[in-house]
């Protein structure tokens, strides 16, 4: 009775954060947290506060109540095929901030939410649902003049079970097992430039065959937060990104393809995958075909 009771309080709390998105018609809501929202839970227990910025930046300034954690812990080279940290290190990761089973974490950055959005991205991958963003961030917390602090909270640390799911992540394997699958879609949140080769991270430039390019920037308005469900359905249905789709995204190194993912689980685009290992990986094999187009002008343009 008592651990159902600390589900149903935790279901409710998902769906307070939820109930300001409801007018902007994300199909899951509940993945972004308001500022106003958020100022009125700084106290309450059953909420972590994660910082994903510089640790620098945390030291100067934060959300009163905020934990600093760094995102960079989120890619490693010793799991090859998935290059995500393995199960008991990301659970001592998150006991040690003092995230439980139930605790509903918000994460926030200053860069749009492309670090803060790794850390949702293995906490989901990991079988932790309750995990937010702030929408805005940062930037939008301090404009409005809301609690900032430089005290460090005292942490106890928690228990955090882990329950892998591979349905949200696509190894290099399975990547180049669906090239030529016409249920399948990639999508690459690079820019423009990485996109075509122009610019080049890697031993090869270019993008895997048949890939769309929407740069993870075109999410945003200009203020930084998340555009509209309307505008973001558009964006990616004229694209020929649609829900019926197996929808693969990469990026350099798998932290603007979790943003990508985190829109399109926003607006209930549900058969998502993140390749995590991104063109890190895949532009540094002998063995990845590669396209450079000769033309873009079929693509949405990058806001940079």
């Amino acid at each position: 009775m008592e651990r159902l009771m600390v589900i149903v309080i935790g279901t409710l709390l998902l769906a307070g954060a939820a109930n300001a998105q409801n007018d902007k018609g994300y199909a899951q809501a509940e993945l972004l947290a308001e500022t106003g929202w958020l100022a009125e839970h700084l106290s309450d227990p059953r909420v972590r506060i994660v910082d994903a910025r510089s640790a620098e930046a945390y030291a100067q300034s934060h959300v009163k109540g905020a934990v600093h954690f760094d995102v960079s812990k989120l890619r490693t080279k010793d799991e090859a095929s998935t290059y995500l940290p393995s199960p008991d290190e990301f659970a001592a990761m998150m006991g040690a901030l003092g995230i439980g089973t139930n605790t509903h974490v918000v994460i926030y950055d200053d860069r749009g939410g492309v670090m803060g959005v790794r850390l949702w991205y293995v906490l989901d991958y990991y079988g932790h649902r309750k995990s937010s963003l702030l929408n805005g961030g940062w930037n939008k917390w301090t404009n409005e003049g809301q609690p900032v602090t430089t005290e460090t909270p005292t942490l106890a640390k928690t228990e955090f079970k882990v329950e892998p799911n591979p349905q949200v992540i696509c190894t290099l394997d399975q990547v180049k097992s669906r090239i030529k699958d016409a249920d399948t879609i990639f999508l690459d949140a690079r820019s423009s430039e990485e996109y075509t080769g122009a610019v080049a991270q890697s031993k090869k430039g270019g993008h895997i065959p048949g890939a769309v390019n929407i740069e993870w920037r075109n999410n945003l308005t200009e203020a930084g937060t998340f555009k509209p469900a309307d505008e973001l359905r558009r964006l990616y249905e004229q694209a020929g990104i649609t829900p019926n789709k197996e929808v693969v995204t990469y990026c350099q190194s798998g932290g603007r393809a979790a943003h990508a993912l985190f829109v399109l689980r926003l607006i209930g685009y549900d058969k998502s995958r993140n390749y995590y290992g991104s063109w890190q990986e895949y532009g540094n094999r002998e063995d990845t075909p590669v396209e450079k187009p000769e033309t873009q002008d079929s693509r949405p343009k990058s806001q940079d």
